[in-house]
């Protein structure tokens, strides 16, 4: 199911927007068409699911424990002997000193900041999943516990699912007209 939205969300945008360029919509008019045909989108999947009485299993467990936090990067032999600065000459004591030391410096300079990209791009890496993580199971999972009470009743399921769509998607629509109503 994770898949499918990653494939079907940029897919479905894009197609809004290149075809919205031909017909000169703004981008507050794209993002309100690709809005509603997601919801619509997301609706009619509450709707079949409830109706057919569809359950989520929470059996990935904790999603931490997926990724080695404090595995460390293989080092690998990096050769820099073509490299030279040319600020310092090295003939004399004092310039291979300066250059020594000038090398060191940039060393530990250049580890804290790889480190601190690294750090940084997975501490990205597992927020996002774990939101998405959060959004998309849990919140499938919250709105198919109905599954029971709406399973064959058409009615209950789409008016289950018609408030879960709005409860989960009207943010977006405040966001958009907020935004329009703000650059006005």
């Amino acid at each position: 199911m994770f898949g499918a939205t990653l494939i079907v969300l940029p897919t479905l945008s894009l197609m809004i927007y290149l075809t919205g360029i031909r017909n000169h919509r703004t981008l507050y008019l794209n993002s309100l068409i690709s809005t509603t045909i997601l919801s619509i989108v997301f609706f009619s999947f509450i709707t079949i699911g409830l109706y057919n009485g569809w359950k989520l299993q929470d059996n990935y467990g904790n999603f931490l424990h997926k990724f080695p936090l404090w595995k460390k990067p293989s080092s690998s032999a990096l050769d820099v002997s073509g490299f030279d600065f040319g600020l310092i000459e090295t003939e004399s004591f004092m310039g291979a000193i300066g250059a020594v030391f000038l090398w060191i410096i940039l060393a530990l300079l250049g580890s804290i900041i790889f480190w601190a990209i690294g750090a940084i791009f997975w501490a990205t890496v597992l927020l996002v999943g774990g939101m998405l993580y959060w959004i998309v199971f849990r919140a499938y999972r919250m709105i198919f516990r109905n599954s029971a009470k709406c399973k064959g009743d058409i009615m209950k399921s789409a008016g289950t699912a018609l408030l879960f769509t709005f409860f989960y998607n009207c943010w977006i629509y405040v966001i958009i007209f907020g935004t329009h109503y703000l650059n006005r």
